[in-house]
């Protein structure tokens, strides 16, 4: 079953897999969300400052087990590099946009997450809009 818990623990996995070299500024959660169509997932921080948590939050549609494990993985992995890069967290932004200069795409293939994020891409691509409609 796929619960908060269960995503608390997919969400180390990747950070310590992924990130461990980058320490936390803050602190971070995680949780399913609402059932959205079109946010794969999300992260805010509710005021700035230094004690102030950071919540990244994943479509709750993807509490379904039909969904591959990696699409969480690299949907977990992009929210992270929002993170790392300064938004939503205490740490200084690393630029001005959040997806401005493929800093993403970049990211995830310095970090080894290329294949990953091109097969959840490909996967939302062939299945998103079956799985919203279940």
């Amino acid at each position: 079953m796929r619960n908060n818990l269960w995503l608390k623990k997919l969400a180390k996995k990747v950070w310590r897999k992924h990130f461990s070299d980058v320490a936390p500024a803050n602190d971070l959660r995680v949780k399913f969300g609402r059932f959205a169509k079109w946010q794969l997932g999300a992260i805010r921080q509710s005021q700035k400052g230094k004690n102030n948590p950071s919540l990244i939050t994943i479509n709750g549609y993807f509490k379904n087990p039909v969904v591959p494990q990696y699409v969480i993985e690299a949907i977990l992995a992009h929210e992270f590099i929002h993170y790392i890069s300064g938004f939503s967290s205490s740490k200084p932004k690393l630029c001005k946009y959040p997806h401005r200069g493929g800093i993403i795409k970049n990211e995830m293939k310095r970090r080894g997450l290329s294949e990953i994020e091109k097969k959840q891409k490909e996967w939302i691509k062939k299945k998103w809009q079956i799985i919203i409609k279940l």
